[in-house]
């Protein structure tokens, strides 16, 4: 079979690479690519040197040292050997020196090989081991999160049991469908509510767990109810010990029936401090729990 060979103007159209940087690779690597016919113009290349010249391109792009490439080369490229180089090396017998110099060379190829492929190993157990974590951290989430809900729903559970029983003992707790219903505001005769996540209205219930939901380490969170007038009343004590700052609030709450036949639960009043909220301050805070629950 006749071997193909390609000049380096070839090499340089085919692969897009400008001759005067083909002739410097050429000249930079000139030991990992083979050719025949001696110097100058009547030097031939086999086609197989496109691969060769198509990685040393490609490595010079991504920044690769010289002694990286060199390595790279002498891996890959090293069975492309000119057919001088081959007759040289069958026909001349080696030294002891030569078979010494050729034993160390494949001993380093072999502990390079040994190397990355402990490399490898490394990595794909460092890959699991991250892989393993992240479940271990998601499964842990959810425990939390479900022992979270666990946790209100046993407090829930609690206020009506306490609710339940405390009628001679003076302790009142809301009915379920005044805490369900929907919050809302009266202003400029209208009801003005939130619509919770789900789809579902935000009620009095949602409006206390998100307030209970501010206890931490350096702020306490109290609440309890008492009827008065009529109306329920929700008080809530704050404090922060990292601020040294107590807070009392004072929600007053009724059961209204609006003029399209909704059974609703109105907010009639927000005291702070002892101060009465004024009704900006009421829509400010509906605007922030729909940011909140619609956004």
């Amino acid at each position: 079979m006749n071997k193909k060979f390609i000049s380096l103007r070839e090499v340089g159209r085919q692969l897009d690479i400008p001759p005067s940087t083909i002739v410097y690779y050429k000249d930079k690597f000139a030991k990992y690519i083979p050719s025949e016919g001696g110097e100058g113009r009547r030097t031939r290349y086999p086609v197989e040197v496109l691969e060769i010249f198509r990685r040393i391109r490609k490595m010079f792009n991504d920044n690769w040292s010289t002694e990286q490439i060199e390595r790279e080369l002498a891996l890959k490229f090293s069975v492309l050997m000119n057919d001088q180089q081959r007759d040289q090396l069958f026909e001349q017998p080696l030294s002891r020196q030569g078979l010494d110099h050729l034993s160390g060379v494949l001993s380093k190829m072999s502990d390079v090989l040994e190397n990355q492929s402990l490399f490898r190993s490394e990595i794909r157990s460092l890959r699991d081991e991250v892989a393993e974590l992240r479940s271990e951290r998601d499964a842990e989430n959810l425990r939390q999160q479900e022992s979270i809900v666990s946790l209100q729903q046993e407090l829930a559970s609690l206020k009506r049991r306490v609710a339940g029983q405390g009628g001679g003992d003076g302790i009142d707790f809301p009915p379920a469908d005044f805490l369900a219903g929907p919050l809302v505001i009266e202003s400029g005769g209208e009801y003005l509510g939130v619509q919770g996540r789900g789809k579902s209205p935000f009620s009095l219930a949602d409006f206390v767990q998100l307030i209970e939901r501010k206890q931490s380490d350096v702020v306490s969170v109290e609440t309890s109810w008492k009827r008065q007038n009529g109306h329920w009343v929700l008080v809530v004590s704050t404090d922060d010990a990292e601020n040294g700052r107590e807070q009392n609030i004072f929600l007053v709450a009724r059961q209204t029936v609006t003029p399209s036949k909704n059974t609703v639960t109105e907010i009639i009043r927000l005291n702070i401090d002892g101060q009465d909220a004024p009704d900006a301050l009421l829509l400010t805070l509906f605007r922030q729990l729909k940011t909140v629950f619609n956004g």
